[in-house]
């Protein structure tokens, strides 16, 4: 684990503290599909939004470095998936705030943010889905402020969320118009899901966003009219790399589970941990836990340092991180066998990874991205 972070214990403090309370409620949040808003906010409470957040806007004046750490304790003590993938959204939005947002608009939202209000991005639609530019919600402007009407679809914590960033067009604005719109869910004209009936991460609410002509203020337009692309981008960078952290985080607890169990369980008169199939399956899950976290470690970096691979780097992240929550799920269900196969934590676990192949865009659109980051890196050697 690397050790950028300036609080060596800060892994250790989330993880006890998710330990106590995300994972004890998990089976009843599962059941009644919900976000376990007592866990988030006993989370913002000791500080885990405020990491990443300078002091100036209520923050501890630390890195992302920090709430890595913080992440990676909350996963591996909490062992709830759904919960882990609403936090990502959360951070996603943060970081937008504190990269594109005016000291007016940081003033305003994050301290809402990071004392306990649950956020969304809210990206996709029907007809759009990862193709964020063919979105159809728009604004028309009106002197100080804009009129927003659009429907946004399977939202991470769009059922629940207090406030989100939405993506929109304002087509007067000529052909660069796609723009980010900061929005209080709780305002007139917004209707929030229902919750989708998914077939794994229901601590996750997701669900849609309508949007009926709502009034949204000209000075909460997130990096101005027509930079919405650049912002998104880059919220989703982080995003992405940050699947790869949960994956590795997550499964460490996991495979030690696999791996005492094939201490515990014989076959053939010996422990089946001298079985070699067993070893294979065993370590092909540690070597992709590994390649996983550390290549978001060096996305992470990547993107903090500005680096023109920063967009390449966290598409392989989250490449390797659904793959890798896939295979170290379903390895955990293989080794126990029917005990795993059984309704249970290992078959929840697999259903919830599952999710990770389409949340945070596939695994198609990952390759697609690499391959065009590839070929924009490669126009200056070839020139």
């Amino acid at each position: 684990m690397i050790r950028h972070f300036s609080e060596l214990d800060i892994r250790d403090r989330f993880a006890a503290l998710a330990a106590d309370t995300v994972a004890k409620r998990a089976e009843a949040c599962t059941k009644e599909g919900r976000l376990d808003r007592e866990s988030w906010q006993e989370m913002s409470n000791a500080g885990v939004w405020r990491l990443a957040v300078p002091s100036k806007w209520g923050g501890d004046d630390g890195t992302w470095w920090d709430f890595v750490a913080a992440f990676e304790g909350i996963a591996t003590g909490g062992r709830d998936l759904g919960f882990c993938l609403s936090m990502v959204a959360q951070a996603g939005l943060i970081r937008s705030l504190i990269t594109y947002g005016t000291d007016e608009q940081r003033a305003y939202w994050l301290p809402r943010l990071l004392n306990g209000e649950v956020g969304a991005t809210a990206l996709t639609e029907t007809t759009g889905g990862s193709d964020v530019t063919r979105i159809r919600t728009a604004a028309t402007s009106h002197g100080d402020h804009y009129v927003l009407t659009g429907h946004k679809d399977h939202i991470t914590n769009g059922p629940v969320a207090d406030v989100a960033l939405i993506l929109g067009r304002v087509p007067e604005h000529g052909d660069r118009d796609i723009t980010l719109f900061m929005v209080d869910l709780h305002a007139e004209g917004i209707q929030q899901g229902p919750v989708e009936d998914m077939m794994g991460n229901q601590t996750s609410p997701t669900g849609p966003i309508l949007l009926d002509q709502v009034v949204v203020d000209a000075k909460n337009i997130i990096g101005g009219v027509g930079g919405g692309l650049e912002a998104v981008y880059n919220t989703i960078s982080l995003d992405r790399l940050l699947y790869g952290i949960l994956a590795a985080a997550y499964l460490d607890p996991l495979l030690d589970e696999v791996l005492a169990y094939t201490e515990q369980r014989h076959a053939f008169n010996v422990p089946i941990a001298e079985h070699q199939y067993v070893q294979g399956r065993v370590t092909d899950a540690k070597f992709a836990i590994e390649a996983t976290r550390w290549v978001s470690y060096g996305a992470l970096d990547s993107l903090l340092q500005g680096s023109a691979q920063a967009s390449m780097m966290c598409s392989v992240a989250k490449y390797h991180a659904a793959e890798t929550l896939k295979l170290g799920t379903e390895t955990a269900l293989r080794v126990f066998g029917h005990l795993g196969y059984m309704e249970g934590p290992y078959t929840k676990a697999l259903k919830d990874a599952l999710g990770t192949v389409i949340a945070g865009g596939t695994a198609e659109m990952q390759r697609k991205n690499v391959f065009n980051q590839m070929r924009r890196l490669a126009v200056p050697a070839a020139a």
